[in-house]
């Protein structure tokens, strides 16, 4: 993490060529191509600057106004024909860095949701905050990629133009060059490398730190209920510590590398007069060839200084890059174990819901909640799940949905399109009440049967209390935890899957109100899997899958069956 050594370019290879050897790659192409023919014009009209600006100083020296007038009008042109140059190329440089940020953010969005990987990070812990890297650090990526190449072009077209023009002009002068200029970007990689570690920790504790107070915001209520303010004050101040220690940490290394490269930039102005004063006075240079010796030398330098001038830019760059890695690893290690790399529960598609011979583990394989489990849960159903907490209960319906990985056998379902699971904390999306009835995949289902829907649940005021059903609010907050299982409840029966899997579903809904629900469920025909440990729930299933906590389980019937379709 702290050197650019081969794992680093591997690294900055795999997120740049992403994007340079796709089949989308025509535009970027077409406009780093014309930045490079302006980029390359540039450094050409720089060049002949200079000779303009050597025989301009030699005829005013000389006194020769025609001559020098003659100079100026070429001045004009060069200026005439730089200028649009000066213009267009930043403007085709943020194009391509809009194009390209857009291609790799979609990219990156559709690796996270692939094989489910931004799930997975939640649970590995190894990709924190995978929202930061996607609208952060791809923007920063792409922008300094950009920016570095365009200055590396420049510092190559630089080096070869000036070196000859110095070279023409002083053999030994342009040697010098090249040793200083290597001596210094030597001792700024030595000095400089601690702050790519540095870097890479200050935005990993910026965003904890922003992460806590996301928290503290989405829990206040709870929060102050418990009265938890001096718990959740003190968790704030201690990540905010790591930042601030780190950031000294930071400043203090960028101090000492300011001392280098103020140093060496310092002095570096006087060398070509100092060199070539003794070679004028003796008349064998002229003024003009000394002060484009002088220009020439300071242009050199800056395009071989290209590394110690950037390398504060370098450090960031490479957290950036290390965690868009980082990133990347994780999605493949998802793809990776969906795809049977290891011993895993295996997830098929079908017309009935199965387990067979399913063992479930934790998720880091140390303790087996369920072992060799096999059960027809189509002909078992309605079929609820209970045990312990901690039984593997949740762990299960996860296995079912594809989720849960850990662990061997083979569970057969519908496929995802024809399911729907509703878990105790039931998502709402961002949108309107409509948005959040129809999600995820009902359509053309008209306004009175949306309504009809809510007062089957008995909510049918939400739409008054909101204004309608395309109200946009944030009904995470705005709605009661049995106010959004009910809405689930809702959005399940206008779905109609074939099979549903309730996982604590009306866990804070009331006695009536769950059996309304269940009511509803079983009216409608669909078929359904629950689980849950409330002794109410047991009035609604059929059969009952027990799990004892210790790794064994059994199934019965359930003696309290009630047939609320009847």
């Amino acid at each position: 993490m702290n050197k650019f050594d081969r794992v680093f370019w591997r690294k900055l290879w795999s997120i740049t060529r992403l994007y340079w050897l796709s089949s989308e790659r025509r535009l970027g192409v077409k406009l780093l191509a014309a930045m490079a023919l302006f980029s390359g014009t540039a450094i050409g009209l720089a060049a002949y600057g200079s000779y303009l600006n050597r025989d301009s100083t030699n005829a005013l020296v000389g006194k020769n106004l025609a001559q020098f007038y003659h100079l100026m009008l070429i001045w004009v042109a060069v200026v005439a024909i730089t200028l649009p140059l000066n213009v267009f190329g930043p403007y085709l440089g943020k194009w391509l860095y809009i194009e390209w940020r857009q291609w790799l953010t979609h990219y990156f969005t559709d690796a996270g949701f692939a094989h489910r990987a931004f799930y997975r990070m939640g649970l590995s812990g190894k990709v924190d905050n995978p929202d930061q890297r996607i609208s952060d650090d791809i923007g920063s990526f792409v922008g300094s990629t950009e920016t570095f190449a365009v200055t590396v072009l420049f510092a190559l077209g630089g080096v070869v133009t000036y070196f000859g023009i110095l070279w023409s002009i002083s053999h030994s002068l342009a040697m010098i060059l090249i040793g200083y200029a290597l001596i210094g970007t030597y001792f700024s990689v030595v000095i400089g490398r601690r702050l790519i570690g540095l870097n890479y920790n200050q935005e990993r504790f910026q965003a904890d730190f922003r992460f806590g107070l996301v928290h503290v915001r989405d829990n206040a209520e709870p929060i102050f209920i418990y009265g938890g303010e001096g718990h959740e004050n003190n968790q704030l101040r201690n990540r905010f510590s790591k930042v601030v220690e780190n950031f000294k940490q930071l400043i203090l290394w960028q101090r000492h590398l300011a001392f280098f490269t103020e140093s060496y930039g310092g002095v570096v102005g006087l060398v070509p007069y100092w060199f070539l004063a003794g070679t004028y006075v003796a008349g064998h240079l002229g003024y003009g060839q000394m002060v484009q010796a002088a220009t020439a030398f300071m242009a050199l330098h800056a395009s071989l200084s290209v590394i110690v001038t950037s390398f504060p830019s370098l450090a960031e760059y490479a957290n950036v890059v290390n965690r868009l890695a980082g990133f990347l690893e994780e999605a493949q290690a998802a793809r990776y174990a969906e795809s049977g790399g290891r011993e895993m529960i295996e997830t098929n598609e079908g017309s009935r819901v199965m387990l067979e011979h399913v063992t479930v583990l934790t998720p880091d394989g140390s303790k087996t909640l369920i072992r060799d489990l096999s059960a027809d849960a189509s002909a078992l159903e309605p079929l609820l799940i209970k045990g312990p907490s901690g039984a593997g209960k949740t762990s299960l319906l996860r296995a079912l949905a594809g989720l849960w990985h850990e662990g061997s056998g083979k569970v057969a379902r519908p496929a995802l399109s024809e399911v729907m699971f509703l878990p105790q904390r039931p998502y709402m999306i961002l949108g309107s009440l409509r948005d959040q009835l129809t999600y995820p995949r009902v359509a053309g289902a008209s306004d009175q049967q949306l309504y009809d829907a809510l007062k089957a649940v008995n909510l049918s005021n939400l739409g008054e209390r909101f204004g309608g059903l395309d109200a946009e609010m944030h009904w995470a907050d705005v709605l009661s935890p049995g106010e959004q299982q009910r809405l689930a409840f809702a959005r399940l029966l206008l779905n109609r899957p074939c099979f549903a899997f309730l996982d604590e579903a009306t866990s804070a809904l009331d006695v009536a109100n769950e059996k309304l629900m269940y009511g509803l469920l079983r009216q409608s025909g669909i078929p359904f899997l629950s689980s849950g440990h409330r002794p109410s729930l047991l009035i609604f299933h059929r059969n009952v899958l027990e799990l004892s906590g210790d790794d064994r389980w059994k199934v019965e019937p359930s003696s309290e069956f009630e047939n609320l379709a009847a």
